[in-house]
Parts: structure tokens; sequence; C-alpha cells
């Protein structure tokens, strides 16, 4: 920044020009804004960063440790938990400004739990099944051949003998346990 002067002597005869220059800084960075912290968990393993400027004529590029895609985009693809960082640079000027999003990785497995074996007689030929999770936003799923009403509950009925497989899915990360019984 200032004002900066050349100049140029002719060695044969002595003859001097001048011409002056002056250096400004334009005083703005380009904006840059790498969106919200983001989560992967087992319903969404890839997913889209928002990186966004307000200032015209700039380019994107990001850096992290997990991008599949579009590394020169303001929306680039990841696939990794980490600390992303979003480049924004003035075409004009190539005055660059960085800003960060930090994705975090939820896998957190629900606890399941297929409750007691069972036994099916002559007298008693169906049986209620207590399944349980002491994990918080589940639903429960069961698989087996004798599985009468409430598959979706944590209590089926039942009225053959088999193995009967609980599996719990958390409705907040997506992710699933399973636990078996055997009536």
């Amino acid at each position: 920044i200032g004002t900066y002067t050349l100049t140029v002597t002719n060695n044969s005869n002595g003859c001097t020009k001048t011409d002056q220059v002056v250096v400004t800084n334009s005083g703005t960075l380009p904006n840059a804004n790498a969106g919200i912290d983001k989560e992967l968990n087992c319903k969404t393993t890839s997913l889209l960063l928002d990186g966004t400027s307000t200032t015209a004529g700039v380019t994107y590029s990001w850096s992290g440790p997990g991008i599949v895609s579009g590394d020169n985009t303001s929306s680039p693809t990841i696939n990794k938990e980490g600390i992303y960082t979003l480049t924004v640079t003035e075409i004009a000027t190539g005055c660059k400004k960085t800003d960060h999003v930090l994705v975090t990785k939820n896998t957190t497995l629900p606890n399941a739990n297929a409750g007691l074996t069972k036994e099916l007689n002559c007298s008693n030929n169906t049986a209620i099944l207590t399944g349980s999770s002491t994990s918080p936003f589940t639903i429960a799923t069961w698989n087996g051949a004798g599985i009468t009403q409430d598959t979706n509950s944590f209590n089926p009925t039942i009225n053959k003998a088999g193995i009967y497989t609980l599996t719990v899915t958390d409705t907040i990360n997506g992710c699933s346990a399973t636990s078996s019984v055997n009536v």
C-alpha cells in the first residue's frame, strides 16, 4: 500500500523518465460461510455441505477428510466426520476468506433385549414375548415363524416354537441392534 515511483535512466545520454503508481487496499475480504454443523449417522452416510458467499465473482475450494465430489463448488458431497474448510477467493483481487464447518458422526446402537425364553405346550399354545429397550426414541420389529399379532411392538403374540429376533431401531440416527429369544 502506498505510492511507488519508477525512474528509468538512459545511460548513453543521461535522460530520465519517471512514473508513479498508487497501490491501495480495497479493505474488504470476500464473504465466506461454510454453513451449519452437520451429522453423519446410520441413515445418512454421506451429505452435502452448504457453503455460500454474498460476494460476487468468487471461486470455492473445500478441504477436509472425506470429500467425495464437488471440492471446487459451494456444496461438496462428503462421507466422513471431521472439520471441513471452505476457502472463498475473489477472482478480481485474489483476496481469500475461510470458514469451517464441523461434521460429527452418531452411530450409537440402541439397546435391544428380546426377553426371557418362553415355552409352548398343549395347554398354553400362545405366548407373549417380552422384548425391551432402554434406549429412547426406538421402534421394535420382530421376525419369526409364528408371530400372530403386534409384529411392530415390543410384546408380540406368537404361536409356534422357534427363534424370534427383535430388531430395535433408533428413530433419530437410524442405527439398529438385534437380540433373539428361543421359544
